[in-house]
């Protein structure tokens, strides 16, 4: 860098009061009240805050309760006036009334009342360098040792309004130093088990306030004065007085620049700066009237970053803090409202320009209105250039232009001069011409000064924005209809803008040329072409009003929304590149300006200084960078993962294990908080986070939490990183190790334990269709069985018994002694042969038959009676005793051919009028009995070579069932046939009962 380009903040400066950036926060912020007593910040990096109604922790955005500490039943409803975190991560109150608290990981101890100190109103208290807690009461001094709590006598009452009170002082030699504190009685030193009052002069007031910097001074705050002790070794230290103060000092801190912050009861905020370098003492104020909230300070703190906060009586929280941007404007010295115009010339002063105020230049520290001739002060000032070294052209809206000089000012008039008409902008090149940007097109003199030597107009009834002069000599100018490039007489029209109302234009300090649009959109120009930016965000939706760059390589662009900063080595990569988007920081109030808004047409409306320093005029004065503003963006503390939540809605939840969180299955919803802690410009904190084995890529936001859907089960692993926004992602990263529990049925022995199921459920589903399978062969088998035996046993029989009596009758009848016996043997045949077609008969029935399996005996017996004796003139009736039941289907089968069997001999032998069929249903039996009132017979003549086969056939399946078979018949008398069957009740079951059925009347 060349020496010219030192920056400014290599310097020693001090910024004013106003300059700071500040912020406030009350109840309408979420703070619980406005009284803030105690500010102290704990191991995590957020402040803790002591309020009336407890302890709260404020990480920059949000503020949250001790919850512990809130307890009612812990503090008994008493406000807290001081808190101290303790070496252990445990937390020391000090209450209004209920005396100290020591909250640790296992509850809440109150070492007062332990000691018997009831009632106790707690001041302040401190932690010495050997670790032993002091604490300030309305009774005296007090300290914890030993576990216990004890009070040191002699060191008289502390009024309410001492809260600074002890100044810990580092021993020597290994020997441990004596700690100083201070109490409505006055100075005291203790030292080796020993008190000793401290004598300060009379003039000088009492003693209200006590504080030891960062570099071992030790400073007393009093009714009137600032004091810094010189020699605090003897029992009269010898003090100066080094400010006066209107109001007894309260608060007393430093800060990394050895100011001294003194805060006061009625006369608000208080800087003493002492003397540095070139820079003598200075004392500031800062009060009401140039709008503090509250002239009463309760409490000031300096946390790691180096930020002031200010706790007030009503006025909330406050933090001043050293910005990017430091405004000046009115506040400052600066009658300007809406700045116009900031220019730095060739011997380092600045120009600024207003718009309603006029034109002012700044000289070092000194603010110099420059009146100029002729013109209204209300006149606003366009345009700003500088020609030979010293001379200072000023363009004005309807006033013509001014040369400044310092042997004088002049006023030209170009004649176009009217409320509708301007001077827009101006160049002055290095050929000595000026350039008069208008309205109406531009005036080019080539002399260098209006109304001397040939002018020429170019662009004429074009309004003229912006003016460049180009590297290679020739002039870029922009327009509202386009950019030019004149060279020469000539004019070439500029294509590939990415809009064609052209705002600003700008070289960098590789002499690439940026280009500014109205509606959104910035480009390179690269010869007649201009080479657009196509990203989203700011820089392709933002009107671009100037362009600057550091020393340190950045592009700076004013837009009506704040002040964006980016790489110009990434503005180049994006531009060349489509598709890669280059890290933008936006600047804005919460940086230090008073208006984000950088809108205006005046030209130039930024200018970078010889120092370094960048100037910039927004709608509410101007602002410059300051030593914070290139340090805006590498420093962010890592990311850290704060807890988690089970539903899109609920509070956050602490992680019970530091690296992994465990989902229960059917988790719906996963929110994941995370932070890093910053005090100073939280909202300017970007964060990039992704579930690994869940998100492809990184997700980039501003929020503190990730929210998931449906997570599919897994393990997955959270990781997020910080950084400003801007910078590159150089923070360390955290992880949280996430497993979502799958649900019970996708899990991996639920699916072994189901597939063996199913193999379970296949076997046996397997062997029961073997089984069903087995069992209709069987039926069909004992079905072609039955079929057999019914051949064999009736038709078989009876062919073979025909067979025989026709070999008989045939030997009869060769043998010709007996025609009668023969004949009576043919008849023989004869009836066999009508008993085997009755028994085929039935045979055949009993096949089509398909309801016999039924079970229900009446039922088979009814369908037999009306399906084979219909064609009889007989009355067959059918009825049944007792509960009938369901009998087994071969029980059926024979009891029904027992029927058909005694119905077809009564029809065949004995002529009766009457036939009827009884089921008897007793317990353990069924009896079948068959009446018919016919000529009946002798029971005992009737044997199978007589043609009644019936009998016997009838006799065999009685058996066959384990039944008993009878005949009872006499002539004339009819005949009776009763079959007994035993039965299992065990496999039978009722049916519907029916008294009577009757199969058929003929």
């Amino acid at each position: 860098m060349p020496p010219s380009q030192t920056r400014s903040h290599d310097s020693p400066t001090r910024l004013r009061l106003s300059e700071y950036q500040k912020q406030n926060w009350q109840v309408e912020d979420g703070l619980s009240e406005s009284n803030v007593r105690q500010i102290a910040q704990g191991p995590d990096r957020k402040l803790l805050l002591a309020t009336f109604s407890g302890v709260l922790t404020f990480d920059g955005q949000r503020f949250a309760p001790v919850s512990s500490v809130q307890n009612p039943t812990v503090v008994n409803g008493a406000a807290v006036n001081a808190m101290l975190p303790g070496q252990d991560g445990d937390l020391w109150v000090g209450t209004d009334g209920s005396g100290v608290l020591h909250q640790t990981k296992t509850g809440v101890v109150n070492v007062s009342e332990q000691a018997g100190f009831l009632h106790e109103r707690i001041r302040t208290m401190v932690i010495d360098h050997t670790g032993m807690l002091w604490v300030a009461t309305q009774n005296g001094i007090e300290r914890f040792r030993d576990g216990r709590m004890e009070r040191i006598p002699g060191t008289g009452t502390i009024a309410g309004d001492i809260t600074v009170v002890f100044a810990d002082s580092p021993g020597r030699n290994g020997r441990p130093g004596p700690i100083l504190f201070i109490t409505s009685s006055g100075l005291f030193r203790w030292n080796n088990e020993t008190l000793q009052a401290l004598a300060l002069p009379k003039q000088f007031g009492s003693p209200t306030a006590l504080f030891r910097d960062r570099e071992g001074a030790l400073w007393i705050g009093t009714d009137h004065a600032l004091l810094q002790v010189l020699d605090e070794s003897g029992n009269d230290p010898l003090v100066r007085e080094v400010m006066a103060t209107k109001s007894p000092v309260t608060q007393l801190v430093t800060d990394a620049g050895r100011n001294v912050w003194v805060g006061t009861r009625h006369d608000g905020l208080w800087r003493y700066s002492p003397p540095t370098g070139k820079l003598g003492a200075e004392v500031a104020h800062w009060g009401s009237h140039e709008g503090f909230e509250d002239e009463t300070v309760r409490s000031l703190f300096i946390d790691d970053e180096d930020n002031l906060w200010i706790g007030m009586l009503t006025g909330g929280l406050s933090r001043w803090r050293k910005a990017p941007f430091a405004p000046y404007g009115r506040q400052e010295g600066l009658a300007v409202g809406y700045a116009a115009v900031a220019f730095g010339d060739s011997r380092g002063d600045v120009w600024l320009g207003s718009w309603g105020q006029g034109l002012f230049r700044k000289h070092g520290e000194v603010i110099v209105p420059m009146p100029l001739p002729e013109m209204q002060p209300s006149t606003p000032i366009r345009a700003l250039t500088e020609g030979k070294p010293g001379e200072i052209w000023v363009g004005t809206w309807f006033d013509g232009i001014y040369r400044v000089t310092d042997r004088g000012k002049q006023h030209y008039r170009l004649g176009i001069e009217s409320p509708v008409n301007a001077v827009s902008a101006l160049l002055y090149s290095q050929e000595g011409e000026l350039w008069i940007g208008t309205y109406t097109g531009i005036f080019r003199f080539a002399s260098g000064e209006p109304g001397k030597g040939q002018s020429t107009r170019l662009l004429e009834n074009k309004l003229i924005t912006c003016l460049l002069r180009d590297q290679d000599g020739s002039v870029l100018v922009g327009t509202s209809e386009g950019l030019f490039r004149v060279r020469g007489e000539t004019v070439t029209a500029i294509e590939g803008l990415p809009h064609p109302y052209v705002l600003s234009l700008s070289h960098d300090l590789a002499g690439n040329v940026w280009v500014g649009s109205r509606r959104g959109g910035i480009g390179q120009l690269r010869e007649n072409r201009v080479e657009a930016l196509h990203v989203g965000g700011d820089l392709g939706s933002l009107p671009i009003y100037s362009g600057l760059e550091d020393f340190d390589g950045h592009l700076w662009f004013g837009t009506s929304r704040g002040i964006l900063r980016v790489s110009r080595a990434q503005m180049v990569r994006a531009i060349h590149h489509h598709g890669t988007v280059p890290d933008v920081v936006l600047f804005g109030k919460a940086d230090g300006m008073r208006s984000s808004d950088c809108s205006g047409p005046s030209q130039p409306a930024a200018t970078r200084m010889a120092d370094g320093t960048l100037w910039f005029a927004t709608t509410r004065g101007f602002v410059h960078t300051t030593a914070v503003a290139e340090d805006a963006g590498p420093r962010v503390a890592a990311a850290s993962i704060e807890g988690w939540s089970p539903v899109a809605s609920g509070e956050m939840e602490p992680l019970q294990s530091d690296d992994s969180l465990v989902l229960k299955p059917g988790q719906t919803d996963l929110r994941i908080f995370y932070d890093a802690r910053e005090l100073s410009n939280p909202g300017q904190i970007e964060f990039r986070y992704r579930l690994a084995g869940y998100d492809s890529e990184w997700t980039t936001t501003h929020s503190r939490v990730a929210h998931y859907q449906h997570l599919p089960s897994g393990r997955y692993r959270f990781e997020v990183q910080a950084r400003k926004s801007g910078t590159d992602w150089i923070s360390s990263s955290s992880s949280l190790s996430v497993r979502q529990m799958p649900h019970l049925y996708a899990t991996w022995y639920f699916m072994v334990a189901a597939l063996l199921l199913c193999g379970m459920a296949a076997v046996v589903w397997y062997r029961r269709r073997i089984s069903r399978v087995r069992a209709s062969l069987a039926v069909v088998v004992e079905e072609r069985n039955r079929i057999a035996r019914e051949c064999h046993d009736t038709l078989m029989a009876g062919f073979a018994a025909v067979a025989w009596q026709v070999e008989a009758t045939a030997k009869r009848l060769v043998d010709g002694t007996d025609p009668a016996a023969a004949v009576q043997s043919c008849e023989l045949a004869h009836s066999m042969v009508l008993h085997c077609q009755a028994e085929a008969r039935r045979i055949i029935w009993d096949l089509r038959d398909s309801q016999e399996v039924s079970g229900v005996l009446s039922h088979a017996l009814s369908r037999a009676i009306d399906a084979h004796y219909r064609e009889h003139s007989i009355h067959v009736e059918l009825h049944v005793d007792g509960t009938e039941l369901m009998l087994p289907p071969g029980s059926v089968h024979h009891l029904v051919c027992i029927g058909q069997e005694a119905i077809s001999n009564a029809l065949r032998h004995a002529s009766p009028q009457r036939i009827d069929v009884q089921l008897v249903f007793s317990k353990g039996e069924v009896r079948l009995e068959v009446k018919d009132d016919g000529c009946g017979f002798q029971p005992g003549r009737i044997t199978g070579k007589s043609g009644h086969f019936g009998m016997m056939v009838m006799e065999e399946r009685a058996r066959k069932l384990g039944g008993d078979f009878a005949v009872r018949s006499t002539p004339r008398g009819g005949t009776e046939i009763v079959v007994r069957v035993p039965f299992s009740t065990a496999d039978a079951r009722a049916v519907p009962q029916r008294n009577a059925l009757s199969a058929a009347m003929w």
